[in-house]
């Protein structure tokens, strides 16, 4: 008899699913990260970025073959923001971020060797454990951009013993009289002094500054352009300085990618794709519009450039909690009190006021004479989805590594099978942008060129579904679907996927079913029944979790960790089968299941169950009897079964006394079992020791007989 647990009849009540709305709806951010926090409630605890795993709606294209379009690829400049789909914005996440309206709805990575060598100067610079840096500053110097009040008596002891004024010590800050400013608002703090000085007066920091605004010619005039149209302060263009030092494939190990480092997740929040083919965080004009939005939203929620800047490093979650925590919005006080900011967004503030005031006074820091790199100009050329870069690149007569480098945001060198948008406009065609005054011979090129092209659709992987099956489907091979799509080595191809795949005509909709004797399937021993559900089974592939499985076949991970015996705490392994009841009426079509009659299903435990190790080991279970003086090593050796197998079947040590009458469990070759005798090593055992088979299971419960 095995244990077996009933289920009541009926519904099983479903997790329900998380409203959309503005509350549950954001993103957090760690220190760099840039990304928005959600709260569901004032004061709640916000979600890990990792947590976020759903692609956005819009980032699921409708099927549309390569092959379904020959229209005629047209050429355009690069600066023309109307050859770019509009980023599908998710709104209400910008509101969150915003605190309120956002100014569109009032309008109606990796660090670079100068960006290592700045962060490794700043230990030196600023010592954490050290007092204020700098010396003693004058009083009466009244500097542009300050507007502090002078402070006579606080009231309070100070916080630290102030720094005695001597003619040795006084530092001669005159010189900042002379600046002329940035459109950013300024503050004379001793963080952002410390920085001038580093870039004016010390080899290293003149060289670091140099290197980095020398890399802004590329980027720059757009970045204004950007900044500009919406209304922002045009000096925050020295922000993506800081981020990345304008290099427009920078990444960081928390996964920021671009020149503004963006995170996954709040990327997408402004409407920037990510997804096996794109990365528009690569793309320089669409990331640009993109972190511009988001630095105005963080500037509508704190009023300040300050805690906006601080907010796009540390994440605006964190730092309104912050500034909650330490009842003041003044970002220079926070910055000064223990404990408040991390140490990087503190730095981070400075440093950035530093850059833009530095870059406003070349000469006078010493930079007069530095050429910045050309900007980077293109031609956009319109082609369909799929297209190789490698095609691309033969149509303008260059590498294919030279357009590779003018499109990063393309990860497989391909276009994606569908466009960024998902809409049918934009599957159309996908802007490729190629060597600026090659546009128009791309495009002729280009059209010749496709009609010797193979006919290719894109496919949407279902969940469970493998590369296996979909090229049996498409009659190809694996490897051809593995060079189509640049699947990398070990990469999991996950259900949602979208792949390009060879034509076929009259292709089957459905993964074949293998044919021939029904597959077994292990299940627990116990006894579930729905009247109202269907029974499917799911199989395991590489990196599923149960919280993916169950979304995909509507139901909870709790219900599944149920009916499989599963640890929910455990990773799943390839090749393991699930049960799952499933409403009757539910979507399966994205997902590869196999219905209850067209497996042979196993209860552990069971006759069938031990019948179908047998088959598969040609060993079969039994039992003796044991008796006085018995124990598993004894009852072991006349069936020639060594003493480690009997421990590890009966769960108990092989010297141990056994009770007589006592049951032991026996697993022996089928040629040793005989019609009514045993053999072995030692002779014929007794009648009274004869294993015997496992008799049949009982039947289970009757549905309509259970409570």
């Amino acid at each position: 008899m095995f244990p077996r647990r009933v289920a009541r009849t009926g519904q099983i009540g479903q997790t329900a699913l998380l409203a959309r709305s503005l509350a549950c709806v954001g993103l957090l951010a760690t220190a760099g990260a840039h990304a928005a926090e959600p709260r569901a409630a004032e004061g709640a605890q916000a979600k890990s970025a990792s947590s976020l795993q759903a692609p956005l709606a819009s980032h699921v294209a409708a099927a549309s073959g390569a092959n379904a379009t020959a229209a005629s690829a047209s050429a355009k400049p690069a600066s023309k923001s109307s050859a770019k789909p509009a980023r599908p914005v998710d709104a209400a996440s910008r509101r969150w971020i915003a605190g309120g309206p956002t100014a569109d709805d009032a309008w109606m990575g990796a660090e670079s060797p100068e960006l290592k060598a700045l962060r490794d100067a700043e230990h030196e610079l600023f010592p954490p454990a050290s007092p204020a840096p700098g010396a003693a500053w004058p009083s009466n110097l009244v500097l542009p951009g300050d507007r502090r009040p002078v402070v006579e008596a606080s009231g309070v002891p100070p916080s630290r013993p102030m720094p005695v004024s001597s003619p040795e010590s006084a530092q001669d800050l005159t010189w900042l009289e002379r600046l002329e400013m940035p459109d950013l608002p300024v503050r004379w703090d001793e963080r952002v002094v410390r920085y001038l000085q580093y870039f004016r007066d010390d080899p290293r920091g003149h060289a670091t500054f140099a290197n980095l605004y020398r890399h802004s010619g590329r980027w720059r005039d757009m970045m204004r352009r950007s900044l500009h149209r919406k209304g922002l302060p045009e000096d925050l263009i020295w922000v993506s300085m800081i981020e990345s030092g304008f290099d427009q494939t920078a990444h960081s190990l928390v996964g920021a990618q671009g020149l503004w480092q963006l995170m996954p997740e709040t990327a997408k929040i402004y409407g920037l794709a990510i997804d096996r083919w794109l990365d528009q965080r690569l793309n320089a004009t669409l990331a640009t519009d993109a972190a511009a939005d988001l630095l105005g939203d963080l500037h509508r929620r704190f009023g300040s450039w300050e805690l906006a800047l601080g907010g796009f490093n540390m994440g605006y979650g964190g730092l309104v909690s912050i500034v909650k925590r330490y009842n003041t919005n003044d970002f220079w006080a926070l910055e000064r009190t223990e404990g408040a900011l991390p140490w990087e967004t503190s730095l981070y503030v400075p440093k950035v006021f530093a850059a833009a005031v530095v870059a406003h006074n070349l000469a006078a820091f010493g930079f007069g004479d530095v050429v910045v790199d050309p900007p980077i100009e293109t031609d956009e050329v319109n082609v369909p989805p799929g297209t190789s870069l490698a095609l691309v690149a033969q149509a303008v007569s260059c590498t294919t590594k030279d357009i590779e480098a003018l499109n990063p945001e393309l990860r497989s060198a391909r276009t994606p099978p569908a466009g960024p948008a998902g809409d049918a406009d934009a599957a159309s065609a996908v802007a490729v942008s190629v060597p600026q005054g090659k546009g128009a011979l791309a495009s002729q090129a280009l059209l010749r060129m496709r009609r010797d092209q193979p006919a290719l659709d894109r496919y949407v992987v279902r969940f469970g579904e493998t590369l296996e099956q979909i090229a049996l489907a498409r009659k190809t091979t694996t490897q051809k679907l593995v060079e189509l799509n640049a699947i990398a080595p070990g990469e999991a191809v996950r259900g949602g996927t979208s792949l390009l795949v060879p034509h076929v005509e009259g292709v089957a909709t459905e993964v074949p079913m293998a044919t021939g004797p029904k597959p077994p399937v292990v299940v627990p021993p116990d006894v579930f029944a729905y009247p109202d559900r269907k029974r499917v089974f799911y199989r395991v592939l590489v990196g599923d979790s149960l919280n993916q499985i169950g979304s995909a076949l509507h139901v909870s991970p709790d219900q599944l960790a149920l009916w499989n015996d599963i640890d929910a705490g455990a990773r799943l392994q390839e090749g393991m089968t699930l049960q799952a009841f499933v409403a009757q009426d539910a979507d399966l079509s994205r997902v590869v299941v196999v219905p209850d009659s067209d497996v042979r299903v196993l209860a552990v435990g069971s006759e069938e169950f031990f019948a179908n190790l047998e088959h598969d080991k040609s060993m079969r279970r039994a039992t003796v009897v044991a008796k006085e003086g018995d124990t598993l090593a004894t009852i072991g050796r006349r069936y020639d079964i060594t003493p480690t197998t009997m421990e590890r079947v009966n769960r108990k040590g092989r010297k141990v006394a056994l009770k007589a009458g006592e049951t032991v469990v026996l697993y022996v070759p089928n040629t040793t079992l005989g019609p009514g005798r045993v053999g072995g090593p030692t002779g014929p055992a007794s009648a009274a020791n004869e294993p015997v088979p496992n008799g049949p299971v009982p039947l289970p419960p009757v549905p309509d007989l259970l409570p």
